[in-house]
């Protein structure tokens, strides 16, 4: 998926999760991997690949607030 999109693998998960609505937090020291980690806003996943993705379960860290009854409703959400 890296080579159709011309992206790293890091690039595809971390753009799979924004179009999500998540909020993403990567780190890194490493100049290079810090261009890397903005430089998202450039492609979209095609519904396939975020099928995809989401199929693979492999313990991602998500904070999932929908457990708050209303949280969607919230005047700042999603944040």
């Amino acid at each position: 998926m890296a080579s159709k999109y011309g992206k790293t693998p890091a690039q595809i998960l971390l753009k799979y999760n924004v179009q999500r609505g998540l909020v993403v937090i990567p780190k890194s020291t490493n100049e290079s991997r810090l261009r890397q980690n903005i430089e998202l806003f450039d492609f979209t996943l095609v519904d396939e690949d975020m099928d995809l993705l989401a199929g693979l379960n492999e313990n991602i860290r998500v904070c999932d607030f929908s457990f708050f009854k209303g949280i969607n409703k919230h005047p700042e959400f999603p944040w």
